[in-house]
């Protein structure tokens, strides 16, 4: 577009000052002469670099604004016809500064620059308009704005189009509302829209997460799997169940649906594995087995002669698996302490503290050897007593078995037959008899 150039407009004023000069008139005559035409080029030059101002800078405004259509499609539809009016007044007096007071038409009195004035006056009045209704939206909206946002980006229009569709049209009502000043209903249909876009959310999630695995259980199952190694299929579709579980919780939460997902792909994995060698067994005749179970065996000792060259195929199976894990335990534990000792070496001060724990556990194992010896003398003790309280009752029983002959040497007497009478001893009788003889 055209604009102004303002040497040329002083080549103006100057070729009538000029002229003006060349006639007979005196000097001063001709110079107030020309004043109102140099005060009226002044004015229209100034007018003029008014409208250039205004037209630049809501230029840029009314190109913002073409994103705002989503807050008010008939403000926006308005702002752009008073635009488009005013661009078209201006394109008449851009090229011709002069032109800008000039009468707009016969039928009005106001000049291009009041026209070009009236309808950016228009766009003005719509622009606040918008910025309004964004400010009270934006906020209001907000919720709403950042769900459609995300599923905007996790592309939910591509993988259930229809659905999304649905809930993009309830977005846009909730603009309706706002822009009617409905607050109170923009508030209900938003909880609506939010509801209904989480379950959007949630469906996205399923179907790029746990759909295909849900597939590839389903091939499964009709090869024949569940049935060849039930219990694994069931571990299969529990896992299956658990990952829908973590994307219904949180359909957002990418790190533990991995892992979910993962852990399904293992037991997918390992339901495959499993069935594979079922099947191969179920083919196997009765007096065929051999071979499989020689195979498997060889599998076994093949890791033994890895570890430390051992040969256990004189054990079973099931031992053999334990001393290969036992094995493997230990080569673990001596790559530990050789870690621990290497970091040892490389830092003095971990090394001292190795040391001392090395020293704290050597005084621990010292005094748990003194402590089972002592452990093991009290027990010898306990049992020494125990055997010497036995002694002591024997002995007490064999005392009270003997002690009624030892005080009376005349119990046979008594027992054969002498009255129980009160005697008194031998020993008191006899000067009693001395006595009477005399």
């Amino acid at each position: 577009m055209n604009r102004f150039n303002r040497p040329a407009l002083a080549v103006l004023i100057i070729a009538s000052l000029s002229a003006c000069q060349s006639t007979s008139e005196p000097r001063q005559a001709v110079s107030d002469t020309n004043k109102p035409a140099m005060q009226e080029n002044q004015n229209t030059l100034q007018v003029y670099e008014k409208a250039k101002s205004d037209y630049s800078t809501w230029l840029e405004k009314v190109a913002e604004s073409k994103t705002l259509v989503i807050y008010s499609k008939g403000t926006v539809n308005t702002l752009f016809d008073a635009w488009d009016d005013a661009v078209d007044v201006y394109d008449e007096f851009a090229s011709n500064p002069a032109k800008t007071m000039e009468s707009y038409s016969v039928f009005s009195s106001g000049t291009y620059a009041d026209k070009f004035n009236e309808y950016i006056a228009t766009v003005s009045v719509q622009y606040d308009k918008l910025q309004g209704l964004k400010k009270t939206a934006d906020s209001l909206l907000a919720d709403s704005i950042a769900e459609m946002a995300y599923l905007n980006e996790i592309d939910a229009k591509s993988v259930y189009a229809t659905k999304f569709r649905s809930v993009e049209r309830d977005y846009y009502k909730l603009y309706t509302y706002v822009e009617d000043n409905e607050i109170d209903d923009a508030q209900v249909k938003q909880a609506e829209f939010l509801q209904k876009a989480k379950q959007l959310e949630a469906l996205v999630a399923m179907k790029r997460n746990i759909a295909p695995l849900q597939t590839e259980i389903a091939t499964l199952r009709k090869q024949g799997f569940k049935t060849v190694a039930p219990i694994s299929y069931t571990k299969t579709s529990a896992a299956l169940e658990q990952a829908q579980a973590v994307v219904n919780l949180n359909p957002r939460d990418a790190e533990a649906i991995g892992v979910a997902v993962e852990d399904v792909q293992f037991e997918i994995a390992h339901l495959k594995h499993i069935g594979q060698e079922v099947k191969k067994f179920k083919n196997v005749d009765d007096d065929k087995f051999e071979p499989l179970i020689l195979e498997l065996e060889n599998r076994l000792h093949v890791i033994a002669q890895t570890l430390d060259d051992l040969d256990l195929r004189n054990t079973p199976m099931q031992r053999q698996a334990d001393v290969l894990a036992d094995k493997v335990a230990q080569l673990n534990e001596k790559a530990n302490l050789e870690s621990a000792a290497a970091d040892a070496n490389a830092d003095p001060q971990l090394a001292a503290l190795v040391a001392r724990l090395d020293a704290v556990n050597a005084d621990l194992s010292s005094k748990q050897s003194k402590n089972q010896v002592l452990t093991a003398q009290v027990t010898a003790l306990e049992m020494a007593n125990e055997n010497n309280e036995s002694l002591i009752g024997d002995l007490k029983s064999i005392i009270n078995t003997i002690k009624p002959e030892a005080l009376n040497p005349f119990v046979d007497q008594k027992a054969g037959g002498l009255p129980d009478t009160n005697l008194t001893p031998a020993s008191s009788v006899n000067p009693v008899t001395s006595t009477a003889s005399n």
